[in-house]
């Protein structure tokens, strides 16, 4: 017999249990009356049974009251139960209650009591959990009613107590400290409790857990009560018997999964115990020797801390912690999955795409306290996985089916008579109230006979639940049958209504309660509370409802109140309080004060449009809304409408100045200018500059004869591709207003041009904008007009709930979210979903993103042509797998900083996007030679490839080309730290690419000059290269570079220290060098300096603009004076760690060091950019007198050269560009 076994059979081989009366079955030996085949159920049992399989599994983690961190094996968990069981046994208590936090002291306790019941005590409880977030009085009537011998109090509790102990002072209190078995010592009352416990057991034969209760001697005795939360009535105790648990728990572990996994169950202790028992898990957990995660209160920072450095498999929660913890800060997608068991009151479809988002994976269960907590799972079907997201987490988020150890859950029709039990019909619709049978149902309630009648009418257990049945078998919760708001003959449930109002990207929970209404009798009022870091009113909740959540319109609440908590049940549901009515305060509605009205934001000029059915009036550039008003029986005419416009329009001939206070019904925005952030996104480069997009493809028109009746002159009736093409011209904002008073089809094409890309450059903007996209009645269709979307300006105040308006934005062709760090999956996929449109999306820096984002651009967008998600660490290659294959036009992807690409992503993009012309890989450490290898050979129109720091990569990427493999095309290449990139691969590269003009070789350590020889073969076409720490080069290589390629314009050098003053004279006869590159190149001196400050050219004027010398110690003032006067374009000079520029009347000139330096290299930084370089240059002038002995340096000159387009290298290698930061080495200063 192995030991585990040995100890299980001498724990608990003398404990089985008396025989049913009456039966037959065969049995032990001949006069027994134990039968073979069965034994009374109880799951006390499964702790020393886990003892005696596992004694050193670790049960327990918990930090303690006093901080400190406690682990617990299962022996001595056994241990501690078995002490508190022999200490009531010696005290004769046998109703105990506990008044405690989630604790050690409260897990072995549920044990202890449970396994110190006599046996022969009929209809008696062991356990008495109470809810420490009930009012004193609830507490002391539970404690009460229940007539317990003893309390176990958390410490932190005892004053909870007062009320009670003040009427009951004989009751024995045993109060826990939560600060026990740290290295071994007991400490406080109910460790002493424990230790006087086991003494006993010792002093009275050392029985161990043979003397106690392991087993029950009748199953349907009760083992614990359970109170509910009595918010309309006072609490009832509910009757667990040792059957029930045992079952109960027995179906959770199957249910959740508890024993389905590698390793063992980390079960994480977010619900609390007191509620329904746990539901059960206690026993669950230790019956299949699990570790419970302790938690004294909910700390979401020390959740997600546990969930990502502890082994947590395991945890149950109601909707609101979910939602809380997926809303924290710390919350991020885990990378193993993580069980949640989820129930209380109805979550909505929104929180399940959250969890998922999160490896939080829910297990959707439904029941009540009368029921052992959950009885019905919903049980996910393989099917589902290819309906879209939304309807796959809208049929997650039913109540599902029956547990396996209950009989099958039913929905009865409720306009019967009570005890009549019809059911409804199984389609869906018919509503009716959820009622269960079976071995999971509570024996009734303690000591309340009429309310267990109720409970149990018909035969069945009432829940009081309204939901309708599926016809697989589902149920789906609306509501509970007191929170149907009937409004005006209609049923609103007030779920339905909470389960909307949360999908608003702004709003952490909703509750809606019913209110009176003189008209309609009720109606719904909702309260909700706002995410971390918005702000929220509830007008723009039910403007939302009402145009953007599709709800029906009986159902959309008047009221909305935004507060700071919703009030909840003291086991974490929304209660629902009756407030006050408070009629909203809202002002006048101008729009209603005369038939003329205030077009809503009609374009992002700032300026009020004023319509007359749809034509053009007046535009209040320089007056607010009221100043003028006119008479409309003065125009009803159109024609003497359009009169009176071309009237202002003519008779205005000084330029029209834009009011600074916009009427709040329109638009706020700056003038149609050009700006920054117009053009910012990487997306420069793309085709479709032009503006044949621009324009209206219908305006609703309220007098469509108007300018058919209307004899216009032959100007009013341009064709539109001339009007776009002259108004795309204005650059003020008054040539534009003029042109839209002329007419309306000329007010239409003003407005698609100015809403084709609008200015999102501040806050006040985008409000104006989105208020506009979303206003009702409004006259140009702005949501057809935005083809460009670029919120990059506003970086983290954009949120999900800002994006929310733009959803409706179905024909974006560029979307530009950039550092826009607060979105989520949910804002973008809905700005995404449904524009078929949409040609370049940025979302880079965007690290909340995953999968699901990509997989709805990869559903919703055949026309994407650009994709950067530069920084979205948690997309991985199925994704972009999917967008490859759905996205063929593909031709410029940037995928820098994602950490989860391979070579799998890589050759679906080479095999499914021929198109490609760009792509970048920084920082892909998981990108290998092959997958480049396929690329290079797939794609022969590939124009630029970066892989720096991509370390996977070696000279196999491309000496394995095919032989014949030609990339003409090819013109920038960065391979920035790929470290084992060799001469062989260079020579390879430049045959293939012959024709490369940007190369970037940065920290390719063992290349030689070799490697530059071959470079050499590029000749006129190399515009950029960056050999910098190729420290194998010598200057005869660098000399032949220059004669071979004498139009480059940007070289970097830097750490190549072999080179000396040679290479750099040699460099300097290059006539169009405009930025060179020689950090720690110590062996150059002044000559260098002075062969750069007057090179032989053409111009004789030297074309440098940026010059990095830090570390070049040899250099003296004189020289580098000389090259500030004679380098007039010079806007960069980089010094650091040059002695003679490290003078405080020189430093004054430098721009501040990084941040991030330390005191020791802010000393020595010495970089002068921009004014400071002007400075330092007439500082030096007024008081240092330049060198006048100029040596004559200059040995070659090349006077035929013409650049076809200079300005095509301009800002092309912002990735590989010449930076000193890159270069401070304190440490080192002079190696």
């Amino acid at each position: 017999m192995s030991a585990a076994n040995s100890r299980l059979s001498s724990l608990l081989g003398h404990l089985v249990p008396t025989g049913i009366k009456g039966s037959t079955t065969a049995t032990l030996q001949a006069g027994s009356e134990h039968p073979v085949n069965y034994h009374t159920l109880s799951p006390t049992a499964f702790l020393p049974r886990a003892a005696a399989i596992e004694p050193e599994a670790e049960a327990i983690v918990h930090v303690t009251a006093n901080g400190q961190l406690l682990r617990r094996t299962y022996l001595e968990a056994a241990d501690r139960a078995r002490g508190l069981a022999y200490y009531l046994k010696k005290h004769g208590l046998k109703r105990v209650g506990i008044l405690c936090p989630n604790t050690p002291a409260f897990l072995e306790s549920i044990f202890g009591i449970a396994a110190a019941g006599a046996v022969n005590v009929g209809h008696r409880w062991d356990v008495l959990a109470v809810n420490y977030r009930l009012k004193y009085d609830d507490i002391q009537y539970i404690f009460t009613h229940a007539e317990v011998d003893a309390i176990i109090v958390d410490q932190e509790y005892l004053p909870l107590l007062e009320p009670y102990r003040s009427v009951n002072p004989s009751v024995p209190i045993i109060v826990d400290t939560d600060t026990d078995a740290t290295e071994g010592q007991l400490s406080g009352p109910f460790d002493e409790a424990v230790l006087e416990g086991l003494k006993y057991d010792s002093d009275t034969g050392a029985k161990g857990w043979g003397s106690l209760e392991s087993q029950a001697a009748t199953e349907d005795d009760i083992i614990a009560l359970a109170y509910t939360s009595g918010t309309t009535a006072r609490p009832k105790g509910v009757e667990y018997t040792h059957r029930g648990c045992y079952l109960a728990a027995m179906a959770n572990v199957i249910e959740s999964g508890l024993n389905f996994h590698q390793g063992r169950c980390g079960y994480l202790w977010t619900l609390p115990m007191f509620h329904a028992m746990g539901w059960t898990f206690p026993w669950a957990v230790t019956a299949v020797r699990g570790t419970h995660f302790c938690l004294r209160k909910i700390d979401y920072p020390q959740i997600w801390k546990l969930l990502k450095q502890e082994h947590i498999t395991h945890f149950n929660a109601a909707p609101t912690v979910n939602t809380l913890l997926c809303n924290s800060s710390d919350a991020e997608c885990l990378p193993a999955p993580v069980q949640v068991t989820v129930a209380a009151s109805p979550p909505t479809p929104h929180l399940f795409e959250q969890m998922t988002n999160l490896n939080l994976h829910p297990v959707h269960v439904y029941g009540m306290t009368e029921t052992y907590g959950p009885i019905t799972k919903g049980y996910h079907m393989p099917s589902w996985d290819n309906l879209p997201p939304k309807e796959k987490y809208k049929r997650m988020a039913r109540q599902g089916h029956g547990f396996v150890t209950s009989l099958p859950v039913r929905v009865i029709q409720t306009d019967v008579p009570e005890g009549t039990v019809v059911d409804v019909s199984r389609n869906g619709t018919e509503i009716g109230e959820i009622v269960f049978v079976g071995n999971i149902c509570a024996r009734g309630y303690y000591k309340d006979p009429e309310a267990t009648r109720k409970l149990f009418a018909g035969g069945v257990l009432h829940s009081g639940d309204l939901a309708v049945w599926h016809p697989d078998g589902a149920i789906q919760i609306l509501d509970r049958a007191k929170d149907i708001i009937i409004s005006g003959g209609e049923n609103i449930s007030s779920v339905a209504l909470e389960s909307m109002l949360v999908t608003h990207p702004d709003i952490l929970e909703a509750g809606v309660v019913s209110v009176p209404d003189t008209h309609w009798g009720e109606r719904p009022k909702a309260y909700v509370t706002v995410k971390p870091g918005q702000q929220l009113e509830g007008q723009a909740v039910i403007d939302w409802a009402r145009n953007v959540s599709g709800i029906s319109k009986f159902m959309i609440p008047r009221e909305v109140e935004v507060v700071a908590e919703l009030p909840k049940t003291s086991t974490g549901k929304p209660s629902n309080p009756s407030p006050p009515y408070r009629q909203n305060d809202l002002g006048l509605d101008l729009r209603e004060r005369s038939r003329i009205r205030v077009l809503p934001s009609a374009s992002p000029l700032g300026s009020s449009l004023w319509f007359y059915e749809g034509s053009v009036v007046y535009a209040g550039t320089s007056l607010s809304v009221g100043e003028i008003w006119i008479d409309t029986s003065t125009y009803l005419e159109s024609s003497r409408i359009v009169t009176f416009a071309a009237g202002l329009m003519h008779h205005s001939r000084k330029p029209a100045r834009f009011s600074s206070e916009a009427p709040s019904e329109s638009s706020n925005s700056s003038s149609p200018d050009r700006t920054i952030d117009d053009d910012t996104d990487f997306f420069t480069s793309q085709a479709n500059d032009s503006q044949s997009s621009v324009g209206l493809g219908t305006v609703r028109d309220t007098n469509g004869h108007m300018e058919q009746d209307v004899m216009l002159p032959p100007i009013g009736r341009l064709p539109p591709e001339l009007l776009i093409s002259i108004f795309s011209k204005f650059s003020s904002p008054a040539d534009m207003l003029s042109c839209m008073l002329v007419c309306r089809g000329w007010a239409a094409n003003c407005v698609g041009i100015l809403w084709h890309r609008p200015s999102c450059s501040n806050w006040d903007n985008l409000k104006s904008i989105t208020r506009s996209v979303g206003a009702p009645n409004r006259f140009f269709p702005y949501s057809e007009l935005i083809r460009r979307l670029n919120l990059s300006a506003l970086t983290e105040a954009v949120s999900d709930g800002t994006v929310v308006p733009f959803a409706q934005c179905k024909r974006i062709e560029r979307l530009t979210l950039t550092n826009c760090s607060q979105l989520t999956d949910k804002g973008v996929s809905d700005v995404v979903e449904g524009n078929r449109y949409l040609q370049a999306l940025d979302v880079s820096e965007l690290r909340s993103l995953t999968d699901h984002t990509l997989y709805a651009v990869a559903q919703n967008c055949p026309r994407l042509q650009g994709l950067n998600i530069t920084g979205c660490v948690k997309v991985t290659d199925d994704s972009l797998t999917a967008v490859s294959e759905r996205c063929r036009q593909i031709k410029r992807l940037k995928l820098n900083g994602v950490p989860q690409v391979t070579g799998r992503a890589i050759l679906a993009f080479a095999q499914n996007c021929p198109a490609i012309l760009e792509i970048d890989l920084h920082d892909c450490k998981l990108v290998t030679s092959p997958s480049i290898t396929s690329l290079m050979a797939t794609l022969p129109s590939l124009r630029e490839l970066r892989l720096a720091h991509c370390t996977e990569i070696d000279d196999s990427a491309f000496l394995e080309l095919p032989k014949h493999a030609s990339m003409d095309s090819l013109r920038i290449l960065d391979l920035t730290a790929c470290e084992s990139i060799r001469d062989d691969a260079v020579e390879r590269i430049i045959q293939a690419a012959p024709r490369l003009r940007n190369l970037v070789l940065a920290k390719c350590r063992f290349i030689t000059d070799r490697a530059v020889w071959a470079i050499c073969k590029l000749g006129k076409n190399l515009h950029y290269v960056h050999l910098g720490h190729c420290s194998n080069i010598t200057d005869a290589a660098v000399i032949q570079l220059v004669k071979s390629c004498n139009r480059i314009r940007y070289i970097d050098l830097a750490c190549c220290n072999r080179l000396t003053d040679v290479s750099v004279q040699q460099l300097a006869t290059l006539p169009k060098l405009r930025r060179i590159g020689l950090v720690k190149c110590q062996l150059v001196t002044n000559e260098s300096i002075l062969a750069l400050a007057r090179p032989k050219v053409s111009t004789g004027v030297s074309c440098l603009e940026r010059v990095h010398l830090s570390y070049c110690i040899k250099l003296t003032m004189d020289g580098i004076h000389t090259l500030l006067n004679n380098c007039p374009r010079l806007t960069h000079l980089s010094l650091t760690g040059v002695q003679a520029f490290l003078l405080p009347e020189l430093t004054v000139f430098c721009r501040e060091a990084p941040p991030e330096f330390t005191h020791q290299q802010r000393d020595v930084f010495c970089v002068f950019s921009g004014e400071g370089v002007c400075r330092l240059r007439d500082y030096l002038n007024q008081n240092v007198t330049p060198q006048r002995d100029l040596t004559e340096v200059t040995m070659y000159d090349d006077d035929d050269e013409l650049d076809e387009d200079e300005g095509q290298v301009t800002g092309l290698m912002h990735a590989a560009a010449i930076n000193d930061d890159d270069y401070i080495d304190i440490g080192h200063p002079h190696g």
